[in-house]
């Protein structure tokens, strides 16, 4: 089992001490929103996502809110 302090995280990446591209920074920006309940500028975050992450971001809500992704998803 594996525990992830996102606040610290995000305080890492906003202090420029992860290097992320821009990509895994929106990610990881998502995931610690979605996991930790940080704060994220969705507008921001989603215009700069590749169709690959979208795909895992929709997966990782449908998750997040207890449903099982469609079969559809690739």
């Amino acid at each position: 089992m594996a525990a992830v302090d996102w606040t610290a995280a995000i305080t890492a990446l906003t202090a420029g001490h992860l290097p992320c591209s821009g990509g895994e920074q929106r990610m990881l920006r998502l995931i610690a929103s979605i996991a930790g309940g940080i704060p994220a500028d969705l507008q921001d975050i989603l215009t700069g996502i590749d169709d690959h992450n979208i795909q895992l971001l929709l997966k990782a809500v449908l998750h997040a809110s207890g449903k099982r992704p469609s079969p559809q998803l690739p």
